[in-house]
């Protein structure tokens, strides 16, 4: 076996061969047959290798192996070296020697030769995969055979074997091509290159058998693909989001008032990534949910409209019957205790030939049915009808419908409300009550048999309101917002939260759910939170968690499912991996127990719900580079750059537009094409945006920044860029409000309190929108209002907002500069503008950065090209002129080991978690005699990579500090890592020129879960006492809900 590890340096290891000598003594004995023996390293001339492969011969040939080297020299010619390789084993130290043999050069090779096949024996040599030919060499290199690809050039990826003639080629473009050799006596005469069909881009190919083939892509999906004669089917995918371009992160919880935005592990948070390359690029929706594991499926029925789970005896909590409505019926399906299922034609006097509203046991071993036109209650035991209600106006019909188990709330025409006893026989409700016409009722909630209320709500005036069920007096109101914009569609109370006030739950038509903690003995409404699930009403359904606790769960339907539950007190919101469940319901059977019927579009099946969050994907295909992407919480849409790539005329053309999706389903709803030679290369949204122009209300805007390759007359080219300013009106359409010419490409924007900063080469320039007059009383146009000249290309920009201590402060990452800290002076009387940029600290390193953000008050992480991340922090010490320290002082040193695209700050404003711990020193003994309260780590930003992870960025707090950071230092000797590489050495600040030995102040919470699932609580117990930290009192339960707390953030 060779390895190409460095550059010029040849790797032998050889296989341990079957000796057949005799082993005098143990002591002497080789290893197994087939392992690896120790490596030689083999210096070679060849530099810059683009392919190598051993040459195939035949198995009983006593020659020395030759290994053909496919390289490029200094003027990218490339060249073909064949070299044989002579291993010597005897010694103590093996030797080896690769001597050049045989070599190609010159026209006999193109410049865009890239792969290496070695064909079979009796023929061997090899095949060479160029952009416009495909070659063969015989063994010798002497006989060249050239095949053109003529209409069918590309750029090839990899390629696998399939037989002993035959092999699987990828392109750069998706295309899978089947490659056949024609042979005769003498050797290889000709070959055949078909089409075979379109997968993801691969980055390896591996043929299965029986025509299956895996197709491993880097940017995009990996898959599991048939070859059939119609093309390639795809079996199986596997997603992928690398690599991560750009991401934003979308507030589920932005209406919440409880302060618990963006909390991604309990659902309120989406990441939306920009991934994938070309045509495998894709828009990604990344959010913590449950999984759903289908059990089976009932059968192919459609256009079902609710289900309810009924048992057919009344006795006990199983279930053995699901009513299904349909829009113009309901159907029956009884299941017996060994799962078989069947339909019946009637069912305990049930109204079958309507769709059915509400269906429950109730106490007393009978069954109640709310159908549209009427209601009945059977007795279970003697399976005799007790009681058949109708509406005494023939032609109403009843909408809604709610109960519990000693009354029941109908809704006839959408005005008059009935209340019924159930434990009655009574035919006629026991009071009821009509609304005025403005004032139709959308649905009805009864809570548990203990309470006396009932909640109303009003579509047309936008309310809620509680009744009291012996009078249907209004006992409160209360508003959901603007009647006829908010729209209030279902209501449900539950018990989501042990030992706490019951939950109000409210869907809305535009797919928001309000929630609202419920007194019934005060009447009273408090707390109220609003998520946005998806972009059409919710439906919701009770599933039972908890009997002994009285606390249920709640299934969201809508075209985003989402579980509603409990944990450690709050509410959270969970992504369910089921995009197509219209309607569910508990289903509790003798066979299949706590499962769920599902109802799709399609499908009527049955699951189980998972107990554990997993991540959950969500894809929109662009089928093109997403390079940026931002997201607008006012127009509720996303705004993307794209870039797409065609062929014309044999050469490959880029092509960039602008395009806005829904937030919510991702639909595209409007494009707008650049120009060609200008490429996209960031977008913001700008919020809140000052226009300096009150005689017009302006849309939500983007801004966007290009780059314009333009060639010279003397053939050199120049490059440009554009900044322009996009609308997005009322139709969600784009319109392009100004845009300006600038020197070089603005390859970073950001927004400072309603101005616009770009990053441009070697410039930070900050805008404004003003208006012009000349142009019309509405134009507008952007006007320079301060410039600040940094090192090379700012690549990121951060920005805090100013306040009312503190001016606004803008971190600029710099390509080759690390970080530059800028002060906005809106006050600056020396400028004509009234505005001025003014560096006030700076990092003084040589630092490749790529991106940055703020995750504390004067605090800022950096990430650099090689995979490093650095967190700098601003000292105010009165030494400068604006009172900081010019230098920044370096707070943490880390080796992430991926190269980072993007850091989105939780909060652009961050603060200490607590003010006590903001007052504190940095004096060790003082933060230690801090009390251990409140949380261990604070989430402060997510980072992506090129790699497709995403990271939770946190900060310690002070209490907790020493105490990980002695903890990881502990656990680090005892954590075996993949390969046995030392941990501390592989977390260690590394670059081209300097390599440290650890991290320095930065914890992996990783490590730390890992070390906490291996180590048993003796083991934890010494590695406290190692540390010194039993001691301080920290003890292994302690550190084992530290690790819980630490595991739920993500």
């Amino acid at each position: 076996m060779s390895l190409e590890l460095y550059d010029g340096v040849v790797s032998v290891l050889p296989f341990v061969q079957t000796s057949h000598k005799r082993v005098k003594r143990e002591s002497n004995a080789k290893p197994p047959a087939g392992t690896l023996g120790e490596p030689v390293q083999v210096r070679i001339e060849e530099l810059l290798t683009r392919s190598s492969a051993f040459l195939e011969t035949d198995p009983d040939s006593q020659d020395h192996p030759r290994l053909a080297i496919l390289w490029e020299d200094n003027l990218e010619n490339p060249q073909l070296v064949l070299r044989e390789l002579k291993y010597r084993a005897g010694g103590e130290q093996a030797s080896a020697e690769l001597e050049r043999v045989a070599e190609l050069k010159g026209e006999q090779l193109d410049k865009g030769v890239s792969h290496l096949i070695p064909v079979s024996v009796p023929y061997s040599g090899f095949l060479i995969l160029g952009d416009n030919a495909i070659r063969y060499v015989d063994r010798d290199l002497t006989n060249v055979i050239i095949q053109p690809l003529d209409d069918q050039s590309t750029i090839w990826t990899c390629w696998t074997k399939v037989d002993e003639h035959r092999w699987l080629l990828a392109d750069d473009y998706g295309k899978l091509f089947f490659l056949m050799i024609e042979t005769s006596f003498s050797g290889v005469t000709s070959w055949r290159l078909d089409l075979v069909g379109v997968a993801s881009k691969a980055s390896c190919l591996v043929y299965l058998d029986a025509g299956f083939v895996f197709v491993g892509s880097h940017s995009g999906d990996s898959q599991v693909v048939h070859i059939e004669e119609e093309g390639v089917r795809v079996v199986q995918t596997f997603p992928n989001i690398a690599p991560i371009l750009d991401f934003t992160i979308m507030d589920l919880g932005r209406g919440a008032q409880s302060g618990a935005a963006f909390e991604f592990s309990s659902g309120q948070a989406r990441i939306v990534t920009a991934s994938g390359a070309w045509q495998d690029g894709t828009i990604r929706s990344v959010r913590s949910g449950v999984g759903l594991e289908e059990i089976g499926t009932i059968g192919e029925i459609a256009h079902i409209t609710d289900l309810w789970a009924v048992s057919s005896t009344g006795e006990g909590d199983v279930q053995d019957t699901l009513l299904v409505s349909f829009v113009n019926e309901t159907r029956i399906f009884k299941f017996d205790h060994e799962a078989a299922v069947e339909e019946v034609d009637d069912f305990h006097h049930l109204e079958l030939s309507q769709p059915t509203l509400y269906a429950a046991n109730i106490p007393g071993r009978k069954l109640m049915q709310v159908y549209e036109t009427g209601l009945r209650i059977t007795d279970l035991e003697s399976s005799m009808l007790t009681l058949e209600w109708k509406p005494p106006d023939a032609g109403a019909k009843l909408t809604a419908a709610s109960a519990n188990s000693a009354r029941l709330v109908l809704v006839e025409g959408g005005h008059t409300l009935h209340v019924f006893h159930t434990a009655t026989n009574d035919a006629s409700p026991a009071i009821s009550k009509t609304f005025p016409a403005d004032s139709q009722i959308s649905s009805v909630a009864v809570p548990d048999s203990h309470s006396n209320l009932c909640i109303v709500s009003f579509w047309q005036t936008a309310s809620l309101a509680i009744l009291d069920l012996d009078t249907l007096e209004v006992l409160r109101t209360e508003s959901l917002g603007t009647p006829g914009t908010d729209i209030p569609r279902s209501v449900m109370v539950v018990n989501l939260v042990p030992n706490s006030l019951p939950t109000l739950l409210v869907a809305m038509a535009d797919g928001t759910v309000v929630s609202y903690s419920f007194d019934s003995t005060k009447t009273t409404l408090t707390g109220i939170d609003k998520v946005l699930l998806g972009t059409e009403p919710v439906f919701f359904k009770q599933l039972p968690k908890d009997s002994h606790a009285n606390v249920s769960n709640v299934f969201a339907s809508c075209e985003q499912p989402s579980l509603i539950y409990s944990s450690e007190g709050r509410i959270i919101y969970s992504a369910v991996n089921s995009d197509t469940a219209s309607r569910v319901c508990s289903f509790n059977s003798e066979a299949y127990p706590d499962a769920i019927a599902i109802a799709t579009p399609n499908e009527l099946k049955l699951a189980l719900i998972g107990k554990e969050r997993t991540v959950q994907l969500q894809t929109l295909p662009i089928h093109e580079t997403v390079r940026c992407l931002t997201y607008e919480p006012k127009a509720r849409a996303f705004g993307m750059g794209c870039v797409s790539r065609t062929i014309k005329d044999g050469a490959e053309v880029l092509l960039s537009s602008v395009k806005l999706a829904d937030e919510v389903s991702f639909r595209q709803l409007d494009s707008i094409e650049l120009p060609d030679k200008e490429l996209v290369e960031c977008i913001v949204a700008t919020g809140s945006f000052e226009t300096e122009d009150d005689s017009r209300a302006y849309g939500e805007m983007f801004v966007v920044g290009t780059s314009i390759l333009e060639e010279a007359g003397h053939g050199e080219d120049i490059l440009k860029g554009r900044i322009l300013v996009y609308e997005a009106n009322k139709e969600k359409k784009l319109r392009e409000v100004t845009s300006i010419e600038v020197k070089g490409a603005c390859r970073s924007l950001a927004m400072c309190d309603g101005k616009i900063v770009a990053g441009l080469v070697k410039t930070v320039v900050l805008y404004g929108l003003v208006p012009v007059s000349a142009r019309g009383d509405h134009s507008l146009k952007l006007q320079k209002l301060a410039a600040y000249r940094t090192s090379t290309n700012p690549l990121s920009l951060a920005v805090t907002p100013a306040t009312s201590a503190s001016p606004a402060v803008i971190a600029v990452a710099d390509l080759m500069k690390s970080l530059s800290i800028l002060h906005v002076d809106s006050k600056d009387k020396a400028s004509p503008t009234g505005y001025s940029l003014v560096e006030v600290s700076r990092h003084f390193a040589t630092l490749w950065s790529s991106a940055t953000t703020a995750i504390m008050e004067n605090e800022w992480v950096v990430a650099d090209m090689e995979g490093n991340l650095i967190t700098l922090r601003q000292i105010q010490d009165g030494t400068g002129p604006s009172g900081y320290n010019r230098r920044l002082e370096m707070t943490g040193e880390f080796n992430l080991g991926e190269v980072v695209n993007k850091i989105v700050a939780l909060s652009v404003t961050p603060r200490q978690s607590r003010e006590s711990w903001s007052k504190v020193s940095n004096d060790p003994e003082q933060i230690r005699q801090l009390p251990r309260e409140g949380p261990v780590v604070t989430p402060r930003a997510f980072v992506a990579t090129v790699e497709g992870s995403i990271y939770m960025l946190g900060t310690i707090n002070p209490p907790y500090l020493h105490i990980l950071l002695t903890l990881q230092s502990v656990l680090a000797n005892r954590v075996q890592a993949p390969g046995y590489m030392p941990w501390s050495k592989y977390r260690a600040w590394r670059t081209e020129v300097l390599e440290k030995d650890e991290p320095f102040r930065v914890v992996d919470g990783g490590m730390l879960e890992q070390a906490l699932i291996q180590l048993g609580d003796d083991d934890l117990e010494a590695c406290l006492k190692e540390g010194g930290l039993d001691g301080e009192k920290v003890t292994v339960q302690d550190v084992r809900r530290w690790g819980e707390e630490l595991k739920r953030l993500c």
